[in-house]
């Protein structure tokens, strides 16, 4: 069985379309996993409605407004499928995708040096080209490495083993509600490998509420958590901008000198720019 995730806050609108997505597969073994995190608009009656449906499996779980962070977390520890992939509440899942996905997991499924296969996301008006960049083909590599090594750029959705994934849970920080999602797949990374797969799955259209077209107010409202990412992403690519934002972050939020320069690996090189990102952090207040 597939585990398919949604984290959904305020988007009864949308839920539809992704619904509809989903009774048009054919292969039918899933649960449609959703985790309200605190909507207002209804979505709790809407969903209500179409579990009466009995159309296809809902396991849906309301609770407190705390992000998506903490949405995903009780995902993983919720998820009954043998594999797991994430499809927000205003995308869509591609014609008949999930018997694809089934295949391609059933070929990894018995490597327990791979943690998952990672795919590509199209537009809804244009499903031929992916967002963002091709993947390197069929490689066998850390999910890191993609950003890193090979630059891929775009959502790059991910069909996950569910047994991985309830390793590994987001930091939850209080006052904060948002870490970047590539924070916990460098946690993944320390142990376990991907593998590419050139394939349209997930159809994307962004909303102007969404947390990618609000990506900068994001990241400076949750700056511990943000400085806890670069700190992570140092470790794997030690370069100065990955300093330069750990420090940036680290003073929006109101951290202490001691405090920072202890908690970094590169002791010497965060204290040498620490001045200079201090006062690029007061002009940019």
């Amino acid at each position: 069985m597939i585990t398919v995730f949604t984290p959904t806050y305020n988007r009864k609108n949308t839920l539809s379309l992704l619904y509809k997505s989903l009774l048009n597969q054919k292969y039918k073994d899933f649960e449609w996993l959703i985790i309200d995190d605190g909507s207002t608009d209804n979505t709790k009656e809407y969903i209500t409605s179409l579990i009466k449906e009995k159309k296809i499996k809902i396991n849906y779980h309301y609770k407190e407004n705390a992000g998506k962070m903490s949405a995903v977390n009780m995902a993983h520890k919720l998820a009954k499928g043998e594999c797991f992939i994430t499809i927000d509440s205003d995308d869509e899942l591609a014609p008949n995708i999930l018997d694809d996905l089934v295949k391609d997991y059933d070929k990894i499924k018995d490597d327990n040096t791979l943690a998952g296969i990672v795919y590509l996301a199209a537009y809804k008006n244009n499903l031929k080209e992916p967002i963002g960049s091709y993947l390197p083909k069929d490689i066998i590599c850390k999910y890191t490495d993609l950003k890193i090594k090979y630059n891929v750029t775009g959502d790059k959705p991910t069909l996950w083993k569910t047994s991985v994934l309830k390793e590994y849970f987001f930091p939850i920080i209080k006052g904060e509600k948002f870490i970047p999602d590539l924070y916990l797949m460098m946690q993944i990374s320390k142990k376990y490998n991907i593998i590419t797969k050139n394939k349209i799955v997930m159809l994307v259209e962004y909303q102007s509420s969404g947390l990618t077209n609000n990506y900068f107010n994001l990241v400076k409202n949750n700056p511990i958590g943000t400085s806890l990412y670069y700190k992570e992403l140092y470790s794997f690519n030690p370069s100065l901008y990955n300093i330069y934002g750990y420090l940036l972050f680290s003073f929006y939020g109101k951290k202490k000198y001691k405090e920072i320069i202890k908690n970094h690996p590169a002791k010497i090189k965060t204290s040498l720019l620490y001045i200079p990102v201090k006062i690029i952090a007061l002009l940019r207040r």
